[in-house]
């Protein structure tokens, strides 16, 4: 009785290489691989999630087109802000009772890639904006939410974490607010500002950092964005006031930045856990989302390169694309931006899980999650900047040209890690907190 031979050797890289069918349309424009995974199960959220992320896809071809022009105006334009107002971008986080969606910190992030995907300087401006709803949301007295969310049904508000850049003095029922703020992502549309101040004490109280929110009519843009290497396009535009007044409604004590030992007061307004997270639970992974984006554009336009340039070094002629060495650092970069992806969703998935936990059994959203959370959305960011170097690396000097996509992602990508903010400076604070919250093993003798 015969038997089939049994290959035993590995197959070489010419046979696991097959013919890259043409190109018919830009990568990340159509086909299955353009579109996000929806892994939430709650009906209502899908669909929402689902038309948001369709809308994106709509808009991607869009946003390529004007990347130039975005980043010589410092901004997106004014039809694009109209149609995320149209289309409900700027209510992800907002709560149901203001006619918002309600959708959740997973679903925000979700929908900030997808916009990164077609422009990652528009995403950057809509992330870093609309994101302080769920902190107004969160930790403000009702009343502050209705005054601020009951105006316009939404709310823009870019942030400032510098207190150093305000001058504040207590007077009657508030403060008196005065400074100059850099760096303020998302001011060109803004509805308010947040910015971090130092409430001076008084005879009664000590001084204290709170964050605060002012109107749009109480404070200037200025017109000072556009000159950095990257996000060029993403209205982080200064904001200066003088000697406004600020409620003390409209002033919370922060006391929820690291740490939170009981529901915080938005958790019982919206009957949510989505309201009673840690502010370093969620903020960094505003930034990993447009980091995500970011990888999946850079990969569209790496492939786009290599379905239509020859391999050098090749007598035979073929594309780049039908060549191993090509491959291969496409699906590497990819591999990586879809484990970032994956990882950006669950960290935020966490942040509600440890709300809820919270909530309903009482255990501390302490410093230890809240800073372990924070270090993740920056491997986030590594993974992204990992496959970048890698893609402009192999994508030819012509790819690296002046005006071209792969230039412009690759100066976002490293703006992403040249802030202040960088995952080295929140390591070892991040296992200060976890020290503080577990038991020590042990001692060897």
């Amino acid at each position: 009785m015969s038997r089939a031979k049994v290959q035993t050797s590995e197959p070489t890289t010419n046979e696991l290489v097959s013919a890259v069918p043409p190109l018919n349309a830009e990568p990340g424009l159509e086909g299955p691989y353009s579109k996000a995974s929806i892994t939430i199960s709650d009906p209502r959220v899908r669909q929402e999630l689902e038309r948001l992320l369709e809308a994106s896809r709509n808009i991607r071809s869009t946003l390529r087109e004007r990347q130039q022009q975005t980043e010589e105006d410092g901004q997106y334009a004014e039809d694009i802000h109209a149609y995320f107002l149209e289309h409900g971008f700027y209510k992800v986080l907002l709560p149901r009772i203001y006619g918002g969606l309600e959708l959740g910190i997973g679903a925000f992030f979700t929908v900030i890639a997808e916009v990164a995907r077609g422009c990652p300087s528009t995403a950057w401006c809509l992330s870093l904006s609309c994101a302080h709803t769920v902190t107004l949301a969160s930790y403000f007295p009702k009343q502050a939410q209705d005054e601020v969310f009951g105006a316009n049904g939404y709310m823009i508000a870019p942030a400032s974490g510098n207190p150093r850049a305000a001058t504040v003095r207590r007077v009657d029922g508030g403060i008196m607010l005065s400074g100059s703020w850099r760096y303020c992502s998302g001011a060109p549309y803004s509805t308010h500002f947040f910015p971090t101040v130092e409430i001076p004490e008084t005879e009664t109280e000590d001084a204290y950092q709170a964050w605060v929110v002012v109107e749009r009519k109480d404070y200037e843009v200025l017109d000072d964005w556009g000159r950095v290497i990257g996000m060029r396009g993403s209205g982080s535009n200064g904001i200066q006031m003088s000697e406004v007044f600020v409620p003390d409604h409209r002033i919370v004590r922060e006391a929820w930045a690291n740490e939170l030992t009981e529901p915080a007061p938005g958790s019982k307004i919206h009957g949510n856990p989505t309201y009673s997270g840690t502010f370093f639970g969620f903020a960094e992974g505003e930034v990993a989302a447009v980091a995500v984006g970011l990888g999946y554009a850079m990969a569209d336009e790496y492939e786009r390169i290599i379905r239509t340039s020859r391999a050098p070094f090749d007598s035979s002629g073929r594309l780049r694309a039908e060549s191993g060495d090509w491959q291969r650092v496409l699906g590497m970069s990819i591999a990586r931006v879809d484990a970032a992806h994956a990882a950006l969703v669950r960290t935020g998935d966490l942040y509600e899980e440890y709300a809820r936990q919270l909530i309903e059994n009482g255990e501390p959203f302490d410093g230890g999650r809240s800073m372990r959370m924070n270090s993740a959305y920056f491997v986030v960011e590594e993974l992204i900047w990992d496959a970048a170097q890698e893609m402009i690396r192999t994508a030819g000097t012509g790819a690296s040209a002046e005006g071209q996509k792969m230039q412009r992602y690759f100066r976002d990508a490293w703006t992403t890690q040249s802030r202040t903010d960088q995952f080295q400076f929140f390591a070892a604070p991040a296992m200060q907190f976890h020290f503080e919250h577990s038991s020590p093993a042990p001692a060897n003798r």
